[in-house]
């Protein structure tokens, strides 16, 4: 009866931890797994020489791990029996996207090497000091394991976290890529979710739907880098010369996705009896509202260091001096998502940016699709604090989603004149729901 128990307990799985193969487009997912977790329970590093032993001492508290650590590593960065993520992109789009960041991002490797060279992209295939960026680089990463082929994929250590390493390390066996392969393959059928980096926007459907949450909608591709040039047929040759195990990987994992996306679609029109071609995040919402399992609550003093439930938001960032956090909206139409006991409240929400005053004048907000009639607290500047009454009326059983219609969105760049392009709409700091007396 214990040994049952024990096995019972072992297997349930909880918190997520994101195997993030480099050029994946795991930047953009992280954006939309990070409103999962209240930001105290996100392991802070990302990269093996950011870990210390205080951090791991502490592991029990991290919800999310998420970072380049390989695919294993779950075992040794989780105290528990997380959710295994990770996305994957086809290997040439992957080969050629790793050439282009080596080549403007200095801190890699090899960055030098490249550059002082100009070293085409053809070169790059083939120097030996290079060409072992893009060799079945998915495979090696997923199938690392520190305590068994700890060759395949390079470490980049600091002297705190070589201290930590050396207690995992062991040599392991060498096993060749046919090996690899097979662990790979064991260790994505045993993830509750992947993606495909080309169908990222399926994929976002796909892991909605998966841990019942709102549809994001459509999601830009962050980090992202589009070369233009073409690909002559000698280097899409080496490619698929060097990746034949990365090849193999990727045809069993499209499969299986597209295997799992018609299986959520056939569920999701059986459950809510439709046949017709109504569009799949409509039916992933209904889904999301009629299991969710959220707590639902009498008032609200919500601050962007908790989850979000919503779509179209960009990454936390903080406040200075108060280090306090805020987002920016995304895109032209972003929501927000409260579960309530109907009723009526006064909401406010404090602005604290803006592309523009004209924005603000010309923003449009609504309760569940019900065009509030909403006030500022001063007439100018793009520091204001939005209120406005909730009827019960407005409600839905008790979902209360907040939207935001925007009538343009800007790059960061235009406005502050950086290097992010991020598209911005305005910055909110916190939103309230106080019950009127």
């Amino acid at each position: 009866m214990f040994a049952f128990l024990r096995k019972v307990f072992k297997s349930k799985k909880s918190g997520h931890y994101f195997i993030h193969i480099p050029k994946t487009a795991g930047t953009s997912f992280i954006n939309i797994l990070d409103n999962c977790h209240e930001f105290d329970s996100i392991f802070p590093c990302q990269l093996w020489r950011e870990i210390n032993q205080g951090i791991i001492d502490s592991k029990d508290h991290y919800k999310l791990i998420r970072g380049h650590f390989g695919g294993n590593t779950y075992r040794f960065l989780s105290s528990g029996n997380p959710h295994l993520l990770t996305i994957l992109r086809h290997p040439q789009s992957l080969a050629v996207s790793t050439y282009h960041f080596i080549k403007r991002e200095k801190n890699t490797a090899v960055h030098d090497l490249v550059t002082n060279s100009q070293m085409s992209l053809k070169e790059f295939l083939k120097h030996s000091q290079t060409s072992v960026k893009i060799n079945n680089r998915m495979v090696r990463h997923l199938s690392f394991d520190l305590k068994d082929d700890p060759e395949a994929q390079e470490l980049f250590l600091s002297e705190e976290s070589i201290k930590v390493i050396n207690q995992w390390l062991e040599p392991g066996k060498k096993i060749d890529n046919k090996d690899r392969l097979q662990r790979a393959i064991n260790l994505l059928n045993n993830c509750s979710w992947f993606g495909i980096q080309e169908q990222f926007d399926k994929s976002m459907q796909l892991f909605a739907y998966t841990f019942n949450l709102p549809p994001n909608g459509d999601s830009p591709n962050l980090n992202a880098f589009n070369p233009k040039q073409p690909i002559d047929e000698e280097c899409v040759n080496i490619i698929y010369q060097e990746n034949e195990f990365d090849l193999k990987l990727y045809n069993h994992a499209l499969q299986k996705f597209e295997e799992k996306y018609a299986q959520m679609c056939k569920k999701l029109k059986s459950e809510f009896h439709t046949e017709s071609s109504k569009d799949i995040n409509q039916l992933i919402d209904l889904n999301y509202r009629k299991h969710h399992k959220t707590e639902i609550l009498e008032s609200v003093e919500y601050d962007f260091s908790n989850k979000l439930l919503g779509g179209g938001w960009h990454r936390r960032e903080i406040t200075l001096p108060e280090n306090d956090f805020f987002r920016w909206t995304q895109r032209p139409d972003s929501f927000i998502d409260f579960w309530l006991k109907p009723n009526i409240y006064v909401l406010s929400i404090r602005i604290i940016n803006s592309i523009s005053e004209e924005l603000l004048e010309n923003l449009v907000v609504t309760a569940n699709d019900i065009s509030l009639d909403y006030q500022f607290d001063a007439a100018i500047g793009v520091v204001r604090i939005l209120s406005a009454q909730i009827n019960k009326e407005m409600f839905s059983d008790n979902l209360l989603r907040i939207r935001f219609i925007q009538p343009e969105t800007k790059r960061h760049s235009e406005i502050f004149g950086s290097n992010d392009n991020r598209r911005l709409g305005f910055a909110v700091h916190w939103i309230k729901l106080v019950p009127c007396q």
